[in-house]
């Protein structure tokens, strides 16, 4: 009898189990029914369950719930702010999911990650979720697949790193096309020209503006047609071609449906007023220009493009005051943006992904999780050790440096009192008043003092002084600069060629070097002893040379943000001033 009660009992458990099983499906369905129409409703649905009614579940509808909930949270913009419920759905799916439900457990971790501000874990949460994908069954979700994508690439895009924004555009206009969205592939396809225009590859955004603009056009998207044509018009505008620039932009103000009827773009699109004032500049209508940049005035985020805007034009009109005054404020402008974007994250973000995927390798194989730790910590201790010893050698020489460096002054200051006593001796006293023994004396301290400054010069790498070359000579070089950084014309035959401006050459430097070496020593051995880097190097000896900021841009071949902040450095590193202002004063005091 015993046993009939129970048994009895256990169907009626099993029999509610059941029943609770059917009531949670049929919920869960229901939610997935409304996700892609009406996420707000498929939010509001499940939100409505409450913890107690969700305690007398499964475990496996407990977690498609966390699941569900977590998607329309994420479809109807609500930050996630703890990591903890989605590690255990994924930990969950797993072990006992499908690949599609572990591609969208771990798209859903990733995005968890980056409501959090943890850019590098979202990235290794989708990384993860691609990984997850079969990609070969035809059951694949594609459409979650495009979407793991496309927050890699916003992420990739705020981080700085074009090269790997770009690949992340590329897989999601293919997924997007795999899972049948169509204006998802044509936008995935026009959202890479921002990656490629980082990389400097216009005629990659140039093509594929073309192709995206005709494939609108194909299905009669006139509006989207018309709006894929900022790129391509700021390409043309820094190309100088004015016409084509024109014909884009008219139709890009007609037919984008961005523009109200007096003209004013849509917000967050204001840098298309520096483009207008950009073209005016460029045709010589320099009153229409200026009305445009002086618009970007009003916008804080543009305020930058507009400060730029007006110096060209006032550089254009040769309005010396109005130069000094946008040029101050350029730069003052440049500098705080610079300060306000440290590339520091970037760096450390890059380098997270690398620890990234030895994360996964490191879980791939648990069972020699304590000999990986020993061992890291066997490499940890030998590179700190070597550090130490490269530390040491480093100070060493640093202060080997030093002695001769102070050696090196010491022994350059008595020659020139040398020289100074035997020219007085030569000049001031009359021949019975000169004894030659005195002035041979002289000669041979000269000579020794020579010797040893040579010796000396040698040791610390400097190569030996020579005859300093002629005004004229530098100045040819320095001319060859100014010509090359500006376009120009050119005749081969009778023919009137057209050169664009462009970077000098490693040959064009080394002259360059060569001749301030010999021109202005101490200006030379000065940044020599302060290693700079490539760059800074560079800018500061077109810098000291009088070159201005689009010269040096150009000359170096270097973004426009690149120039003003190593400016903005040497000012700093060697003067310690707070901008850049006044260092083309100091560099010239040298």
């Amino acid at each position: 009898m015993h046993h009939k009660h129970l048994i009895i009992l256990l169907l009626l458990l099993l029999l509610t189990a059941c029943g609770r099983h059917r009531q949670a499906e049929a919920l869960l369905m229901q939610a997935d029914s409304l996700m892609a129409s009406r996420p707000d409703a498929a939010y509001a649905l499940l939100d409505s369950v409450g913890d107690e009614a969700r305690g007398t579940w499964g475990r496996a509808d407990r977690m498609r719930y966390e699941l569900t909930l977590a998607e329309a949270m994420n479809k109807t913009y609500q930050d996630f702010t703890t990591d903890s419920v989605m590690k255990r759905v994924a930990r969950y799916y797993d072990r006992h999911g499908s690949a599609n439900q572990q591609l969208k457990a771990h798209y859903l971790l990733g995005c968890t990650y980056r409501d959090m501000g943890e850019a590098p874990a979202a990235i290794n949460a989708w990384k993860e979720a691609v990984e997850k994908a079969d990609t070969l069954s035809k059951d694949c979700d594609y459409s979650t697949l495009y979407r793991v994508y496309g927050q890699m690439a916003v992420l990739f895009y705020r981080q700085y790193l074009p090269e790997e924004e770009l690949i992340a555009r590329e897989q999601y206009a293919r997924y997007a096309l795999l899972s049948g969205d169509t204006l998802s592939y044509i936008r995935g396809l026009l959202l890479k020209n921002d990656a490629s225009e980082a990389l400097g590859d216009t005629s990659a955004v140039l093509q594929n503006v073309d192709y995206v603009r005709r494939l609108y056009l194909e299905r009669g998207l006139m509006k989207e047609a018309a709006q894929v044509y900022p790129s391509a018009i700021k390409i043309a505008l820094n190309q100088g071609s004015y016409e084509k620039a024109h014909h884009m932009m008219t139709v890009f103000e007609h037919e984008s449906g961005l523009f109200d009827i007096n003209g004013n773009i849509a917000p967050t699109r204001e840098i298309y007023y520096y483009r207008k004032g950009q073209y005016y500049l460029g045709v010589h209508q320099l009153d229409s220009a200026e009305h445009w940049f002086r618009r970007l005035l009003g916008y804080p985020q543009v305020l930058l493009d507009g400060y730029r805007g007006l110096l060209s034009l006032y550089t254009q009109k040769h309005c010396t005051d109005s130069i000094y005054k946008y040029a101050r404020l350029y730069e003052d402008a440049t500098a705080r943006y610079l300060r306000e974007t440290q590339s520091a994250a970037t760096v450390q973000a890059k380098g997270m992904y690398d620890y990234s995927r030895q994360q996964n390798i490191a879980r791939a194989k648990e069972k020699e999780a304590d000999e990986l730790r020993h061992r890291l910590t066997y490499i940890c201790l030998l590179v700190a050790f070597v550090a130490f010893l490269i530390f040491i050698h480093y100070q060493k020489k640093k202060r080997d440096r030093r002695q001769l460096q102070a050696r090196y002054d010491i022994l350059a200051e008595a020659l020139t009192k040398a020289r100074q006593e035997a020219e007085a001796l030569n000049e001031s006293l009359t021949k019975k008043e000169a004894t030659q023994k005195l002035i041979t004396q002289k000669e041979e301290q000269i000579k020794k003092l020579e010797s040893m400054i040579n010796n000396l010069r040698k040791e610390m790498g400097i190569k030996p002084k020579i005859k300093q070359m002629q005004k004229k000579d530098i100045s040819k070089i320095i001319d060859s600069f100014h010509y090359i950084s500006q376009p120009h014309f050119e005749y081969e035959g009778d023919t009137k060629k057209k050169v664009s401006a462009r970077a000098a050459t490693e040959h064009e430097w080394k002259k360059l070097m060569t001749a301030i070496q010999h021109s202005n020593p101490d200006f030379y051995l000065f940044i020599i002893r302060h290693k700079l880097s490539k760059l800074k190097l560079k800018v500061c000896v077109l810098s000291y040379l009088g070159f201005d900021n689009q010269e040096i841009i150009t000359l170096t071949n270097a973004s426009k943000g690149s120039v003003p902040n190593a400016r903005y450095m040497l000012a700093k590193e060697l003067f310690g001033l707070d901008s850049a202002l006044d260092l083309d004063k100091h560099l010239r005091m040298l």
